[in-house]
């Protein structure tokens, strides 16, 4: 058989084993083997369909990826639009903080100028022959502050922000404002009779006692200048609590910096608030030595000329002030409204907790302290309050009783104000100290550290007392009080920090208001002190005193909350 012959034999014996239907064609089964394989392969309903699984074939990575991907896009968008949510933030946060500083500035400025003028005319209004007047003011305005200090401080905690600063802001002005007009009727009405009456002129034809008018509108005005005088004093701390103690507090949360870790918003919200109390205390500082500058330039220009220089013409001054301080009120008033729209977070207020509301606190008790020293003492900075409180008993400074001591040991007055310069001037520099040093140690340790500066400075001037040979004692006082500002203005800041960070939402007010309170009395306690022993050679006395009180503040502070620095969430 040849080859083609066997190759059709095998083609036929192939043909006749496939399965064949009955009209001879091939049967399904006889498709190509990989269709039919794959055909068995389907899974299929009952009614013969493909079942779901039958669908186009997805590889399940791929599809984790593209979700990967989609996912990742959101949280791209997300964090573009977090990104400039915090960006848009913190550029408003800075514009609000620099309208803050700008309002603080005209503040302190002429609330400066006001309080150096006022001891000026009050001086006057004597005959430059008795200080009593000026006694009676400063007992007066320190009286009315640390009595109304925590009920201020409760208002602030109650009532809406805004309100509360432009309320603060008018009635403060308008105060300062009728107390320059009461000045500058009695300098109009007193003004010839300012020189000095000889011995032997018959005194009852003065119509005065100790060179204070005695009329009845004079003493009609003399009141009126001491009561608005001391109610602007008041008004100015509260509104200095309120943007102290609350407003700068929810400025310095407004800004979401990083949501997901509260260690690190905890930390850049207290770098913006050192940042901000830095600025603020700077300008308070600045303002103390300017202002009363300006103020006795501003005098000496409006001088009579006349050989006698108690012939200054302080009308002009007193007009002075008062358009200085409607200036003021109308900056601040605008500062303050666009701070408070562009912090959104200024209008919401925290509700306050059943335990500082309870009925049985609402007496006020002696000076207003017995309800708000139980919320003052309840929270865990309060000894750091009092140490800071206790610190305003010392004598030890360039104020009014130190100035007197040293004249009467026979200091030129040019010295005493060069050094009164100098000493403010460290006192600034303090404020630098403050940044450095508590970005590096923390809050505590900072005020731990400056508190005990302060003391060991004092310590020096304080043995100065001591030292007869009159060059080395006022070296030593000087180089002492002097170098005891940078501890002062260390710890102050320190302190406003701690109470800013961990005093509860609800009860800055009232505590601030307590702080004012506590301040003040401690204050009237040297000035007390003064008034009992007037002599300047007792000066020892009261200066021992007020020696003792830093001591006690520094043993406060390292008790109270030194000790305890671990359990402060927010030290």
């Amino acid at each position: 058989m040849s080859k083609g012959e066997s190759n059709q034999d095998d083609q036929e014996s192939s043909v006749r084993s496939r399965p064949q239907n009955n009209d001879g064609t091939a049967s399904e089964s006889d498709q190509p083997s990989h269709q039919d394989t794959t055909e068995q392969s389907r899974p299929q309903n009952d009614d013969g369909t493909p079942s779901e699984s039958d669908q186009p074939f997805r590889d399940e990575d791929s599809d984790d990826l593209e979700s990967q991907e989609r996912e990742g896009l959101l949280k791209s968008d997300d964090t573009i639009q977090n990104a400039d949510k915090i960006w848009r933030g913190e550029e408003q946060i800075n514009q609000a903080r620099k309208l803050l500083y700008l309002s603080h500035m005209f503040d302190q400025f002429s609330e400066g100028t006001w309080q150096f003028c006022i001891i000026l005319f009050l001086a006057a209004f004597s005959n430059y022959e008795s200080l009593v007047l000026v006694s009676t003011y400063g007992l007066c305005s320190g009286l009315l502050v640390c009595y109304f200090g925590p009920q201020l401080g409760r208002f602030i905690d109650g009532a809406d922000r805004l309100f509360t600063a432009r309320l603060f802001i008018g009635l403060q002005s308008s105060a300062v404002l009728l107390a320059t007009t009461c000045c500058y009727m009695l300098l109009a009405a007193n003004e010839k009779p300012f020189h000095f009456s000889d011995e032997s002129e018959d005194d009852s034809n003065n119509n005065s006692s100790y060179g204070v008018p005695t009329d009845a509108k004079s003493i009609f005005l003399l009141v009126g200048v001491h009561l608005l005088g001391a109610i602007a004093q008041v008004l100015d701390s509260g509104f200095t609590v309120a943007i102290e103690r609350d407003w700068i507090v929810v400025m310095s949360q407004y800004i979401t910096f990083a949501p997901e870790e509260e260690s690190t918003n905890l930390q850049k919200q207290k770098e913006w608030l050192s940042e901000t109390n830095v600025a603020l205390k700077q300008i308070d500082l600045s303002c103390q030595i300017i202002a009363p500058a300006v103020a006795g330039f501003v005098v000496a220009g409006w001088d009579g000329g006349g050989e006698n220089h108690k012939a200054s013409d302080l009308k002009s001054a007193a007009l002075f002030v008062g358009c200085l301080c409607a200036v003021a009120l109308v900056v601040e008033y605008i500062c303050s409204t666009k701070i408070f729209y562009a912090v959104q977070t200024l209008a919401i207020k925290p509700i306050p907790s059943a335990n500082n509301s309870s009925p049985q606190d609402t007496s006020c008790g002696l000076f207003g302290l017995s309800r708000g020293m139980k919320i003052f003492m309840s929270q865990e900075v309060s000894w750091a309050g009092i140490s800071l409180s206790l610190l305003y008993s010392n004598v030890l400074t360039f104020g009014a009783i130190m100035t007197a001591y040293l004249v009467w040991r026979g200091i030129s007055l040019e010295q005493i104000g060069i050094w009164r310069g100098v000493s403010a001037a460290v006192g600034l520099a303090g404020t630098f100290v403050y940044k450095i040093l508590s970005a590096r140690i923390g809050l505590v340790n900072s005020g731990m550290l400056s508190v005990t500066v302060q003391f060991c400075c004092l310590s020096i001037g304080y043995a100065s007392l001591f030292v007869d040979n009159l060059t080395i004692s006022f070296a030593m006082l000087i180089v002492g009080v002097c170098s005891s500002r940078i501890g002062l203005w260390v710890f102050d800041i320190s302190v406003t920090q701690l109470m800013q960070l961990n005093v509860a939402d609800d009860v800055r007010g009232e505590v601030g208001g307590v702080q004012s309170s506590l301040n003040s009395f401690f204050f009237l306690l040297s000035f007390g002190l003064g008034i009992l022993l007037p002599d300047p050679a007792s000066f020892h006395v009261y200066a021992s005193i007020g020696y003792i009180f830093v001591a006690a503040a520094v043993v406060c502070f390292a008790v109270g909350v030194y000790s305890k620095r671990d359990s402060l969430a927010k030290a």
